[in-house]
């Protein structure tokens, strides 16, 4: 048993967590704030990236108010000036790694938790090693496949191959990273933590709907959120645009999510900023965990090329269109439809989503791939069962 089961020294275990985006914080708080429960945990996070920045309106500002201690705030972000260059991210990924060094040195967690495919848990990964420090990762093991790559990819596998623990979504993924080699003592299928959240948060009201995003969510609308993709920068903008026109002309209102900070968010925002005045867009940059929750189950569609659609959807039965690249061949639920990012195509799926009774009545009743909505009851039970940290430290190749 690790350090939470030591009856001489009754050391609670130390387990922090690195994020960086508003929608990673929402994906790891279920388990944080799970641990938080437990008597031999204690729990805090480290915060960088957009969280410090107007980008999504200094969302640090939740965690705070979520009453997570902050162990520290690692001030690595680099796109507020030049939004378009790939240059920009590797220089935040290398401030990350020289603040990871300083706050890990300095608070020595018995584990650090990060999440998904982006450079920050590269990063954590890298630092995690080389300080001796017992890392997990949720959701590897995932993947995707779109025309000319994308550097994520290429992040997540070599994330899952530094970290010492592995918290998955499927059993597809758990079998992908044993394929890679890894101990099969150090994984578990836990599910998507995103479903946690949707199954716990309290129910809104209308009324509080309303006074959150206006009058436009009493009547039916669309939630899009699409980020940029690394080998497709250029056609970002055009998709971008393709979409909210097409959206709009379904007659329902238009809620868009500000985008993530990776490369070429600035000409999304662009984009995104000219439909403001539009009678049915509601331009938004972060909400309220049970606004943001409420507004997704009670949406008719998910639009775009977020993991929202693919991941979180298919649980609350909600039709998603995923346009471009971004996500092509991920695992999904037939509530998802890919599509290309032309007007044509887009148009297509919205009928269908919106409009096909007996489409939207399969996606409502279907199971979803994902999970059930209790991955931190399985995820902590499984934590709780780890051996020693030297044992954990020592990694071995399983072939």
């Amino acid at each position: 048993m690790f350090n939470a089961q030591d009856t001489t020294t009754k050391k609670r275990v130390k387990v922090l967590a690195l994020t960086a985006i508003r929608s990673e914080y929402d994906l790891l708080y279920p388990l944080m704030r799970g641990l938080q429960a437990e008597p031999d945990f204690e729990v805090g996070f480290l915060v960088a990236g957009a969280h410090l920045t107007p980008l999504h309106d200094h969302s640090v500002r939740l965690i705070e108010a979520d009453g997570f201690p902050i162990v520290a705030k690692i001030e690595n972000f680099q796109f507020i000036e030049s939004g378009n260059t790939v240059k920009s991210r590797v220089k935040s990924a290398a401030r990350l790694l020289d603040g990871l060094s300083d706050a890990l040195t300095s608070a020595n967690p018995d584990f650090l938790v990060y999440l998904g495919d982006r450079e920050e848990p590269l990063m954590a990964a890298v630092a995690c090693n080389y300080l001796g420090i017992p890392s997990i990762h949720i959701a590897g093991g995932d993947n995707a496949h779109p025309v000319g790559g994308d550097v994520d990819e290429e992040a997540r596998h070599a994330t899952t191959k530094l970290s010492h623990v592995h918290l998955t979504m499927t059993e597809a993924h758990t079998t992908r990273i044993l394929q890679m080699g890894e101990e099969p003592w150090r994984i578990r299928t836990v599910g998507n933590p995103g479903l946690d959240r949707l199954r716990t948060e309290p129910e809104v009201t209308s009324e509080d709907m309303v006074a959150a995003l206006g009058p436009r969510a009493s009547e039916k609308y669309i939630v899009l959120v699409y980020h940029a993709v690394s080998s497709a920068v250029g056609q970002a903008p055009d998709e971008l645009r393709a979409a909210i026109e097409e959206c709009i002309a379904t007659g329902h209102h238009v809620f868009i999510g500000a985008p993530n900070n990776d490369p070429g968010y600035a000409d999304l925002m662009r984009v995104t900023e000219s439909f403001r005045e539009h009678e049915r867009v509601l331009i938004y940059k972060n909400l309220p965990r049970s606004i943001f929750a409420a507004m997704l189950k009670r949406a008719q569609a998910i639009v775009g090329n977020s993991s929202l659609g693919l991941l979180e959807a298919g649980f609350i039965g909600v039709p998603a269109i995923n346009v471009g690249e971004r996500q092509r061949d991920r695992l999904a639920g037939i509530n998802v439809q890919f599509v290309d990012g032309n007007s044509v195509d887009i148009r297509s799926a919205l009928q269908t989503a919106l409009f096909d009774t007996a489409y939207r009545e399969n996606v409502r009743r279907a199971e979803c791939i994902y999970g059930d909505g209790f991955m931190v009851e399985r995820s902590i039970q499984f934590i709780k069962s780890l051996p020693d940290r030297n044992s954990l430290l020592a990694k071995r190749i399983s072939y």
